[in-house]
Protein backbone atom coordinates (compact mmCIF):
# COMPACT_ATOMS: atom_id res chain seq x y z
CA UNK A 1 0.00 0.00 0.00
CA UNK A 2 0.86 3.41 -1.11
CA UNK A 3 1.58 5.89 2.21
CA UNK A 4 2.46 9.87 1.99
CA UNK A 5 6.08 10.06 1.37
CA UNK A 6 6.91 7.20 -0.98
CA UNK A 7 8.69 7.82 -4.21
CA UNK A 8 7.30 6.03 -7.23
CA UNK A 9 7.52 6.25 -11.20
CA UNK A 10 4.31 6.33 -12.64
CA UNK A 11 3.18 5.78 -16.36
CA UNK A 12 0.16 6.50 -17.99
CA UNK A 13 -1.55 7.30 -21.03
CA UNK A 14 -1.58 11.05 -22.33
CA UNK A 15 -3.74 10.66 -25.22
CA UNK A 16 -3.22 8.92 -28.95
CA UNK A 17 -1.11 9.93 -32.16
CA UNK A 18 -2.11 10.08 -35.67
CA UNK A 19 -2.59 6.51 -36.03
CA UNK A 20 -4.47 5.55 -32.87
CA UNK A 21 -1.47 4.21 -30.64
CA UNK A 22 -1.44 5.35 -27.44
CA UNK A 23 1.26 7.69 -26.49
CA UNK A 24 2.83 6.70 -23.16
CA UNK A 25 4.07 8.90 -20.57
CA UNK A 26 6.27 8.78 -17.19
CA UNK A 27 6.45 10.63 -14.05
CA UNK A 28 10.32 8.92 -12.98
CA UNK A 29 10.53 10.84 -9.81
CA UNK A 30 6.80 11.77 -7.82
CA UNK A 31 5.68 12.11 -4.89
CA UNK A 32 2.72 10.22 -3.00
CA UNK A 33 0.76 13.24 -1.42
CA UNK A 34 -2.17 10.94 -0.57
CA UNK A 35 -3.89 7.70 -1.91
CA UNK A 36 -7.72 7.33 -0.28
CA UNK A 37 -9.56 4.78 -2.04
CA UNK A 38 -8.25 4.39 -6.11
CA UNK A 39 -7.52 8.15 -6.09
CA UNK A 40 -3.48 8.65 -6.34
CA UNK A 41 -2.49 12.45 -5.77
CA UNK A 42 0.92 13.04 -6.67
CA UNK A 43 3.59 15.34 -6.74
CA UNK A 44 6.85 16.27 -9.23
CA UNK A 45 9.42 18.67 -8.59
CA UNK A 46 11.53 20.36 -12.07
CA UNK A 47 14.32 22.40 -12.16
CA UNK A 48 13.59 25.32 -14.78
CA UNK A 49 15.11 28.25 -15.80
CA UNK A 50 14.90 31.55 -13.53
CA UNK A 51 15.84 34.83 -13.86
CA UNK A 52 18.69 33.99 -10.68
CA UNK A 53 18.94 30.33 -11.78
CA UNK A 54 17.89 27.09 -11.61
CA UNK A 55 14.32 27.66 -9.54
CA UNK A 56 12.34 24.42 -8.69
CA UNK A 57 8.54 24.10 -10.23
CA UNK A 58 6.11 21.96 -8.07
CA UNK A 59 3.46 19.93 -10.36
CA UNK A 60 0.36 18.12 -8.82
CA UNK A 61 -1.01 14.94 -10.83
CA UNK A 62 -4.21 13.15 -9.67
CA UNK A 63 -4.95 9.72 -10.68
CA UNK A 64 -7.76 7.09 -10.74
CA UNK A 65 -5.98 4.02 -10.71
CA UNK A 66 -8.51 1.74 -11.96
CA UNK A 67 -8.96 4.39 -14.94
CA UNK A 68 -7.66 2.68 -18.27
CA UNK A 69 -5.07 5.55 -18.85
CA UNK A 70 -3.10 4.85 -15.20
CA UNK A 71 -0.59 2.21 -16.21
CA UNK A 72 1.18 2.22 -13.19
CA UNK A 73 3.30 2.74 -10.29
CA UNK A 74 6.80 1.46 -9.12
CA UNK A 75 8.56 2.16 -6.68
CA UNK A 76 11.79 4.16 -6.96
Amino acid sequence: MLKKGDRISISYRKGKDTKGNYILDTLPDAEVEEYTGSILRVRTFEKVPGPHGDEVEIKHFTFDVNSPEFVGAIPD
